[in-house]
């Protein structure tokens, strides 16, 4: 089998860009496909999302929504808003939600809650978080050497 580390890789499995930086590869069947556990990707990946720099993008609720196996009445619910309200997010596709800040910040809180973040960890994000996220959405930035399978 044969193996290289590639500089950087754009993955779209979650249905949005993730730059995947120092990336293991393995040639099967003639191409050459990442060697990462995409369930320590998956936890990176949400972990990320609660600090990314700008606003949430309507592909990443919907990842997260789906990740945590939230129906769109029970996420709505957690989140306060109409199911309506979450469609209209997830149909944001690849461009920001424009979700009220407060609920946005609930969000990411809920993304470290979820994973069963410490304390001083949620404090922490809580005190990024005072003010809203600015930047244009981008895609996020991994290195994969940590997720190796």
């Amino acid at each position: 089998m044969k193996t290289k580390v590639q500089k950087e890789f754009v993955d779209t499995g979650f249905g949005f860009p993730i730059l995947l930086l120092n990336v293991p590869m393995i040639r099967t069947r003639g191409v050459w496909t990442p060697k990462i556990d995409y369930n320590a990707l998956a936890l990176a990946v949400l972990q990320a999302l609660a600090r990314k720099p700008s606003p949430l993008t309507g592909n990443e609720i919907q990842f997260i929504r789906l990740h945590f196996d939230l129906t769109l009445q029970q996420f709505a619910k957690r989140f306060d808003v109409s199911h309506a309200g979450v469609i209209k997010w997830e149909k944001a596709k690849s461009h920001s939600t424009n979700m009220n800040w407060t609920t946005e910040k609930d969000l990411r809180l809920f993304i470290l809650s979820e994973l069963e973040a410490a304390p001083k960890e949620l404090a922490s994000l809580y005190g990024e978080l005072q003010t809203p996220q600015r930047d244009r959405p981008s895609p996020l930035r991994l290195n994969a050497m940590q997720l190796a399978a």
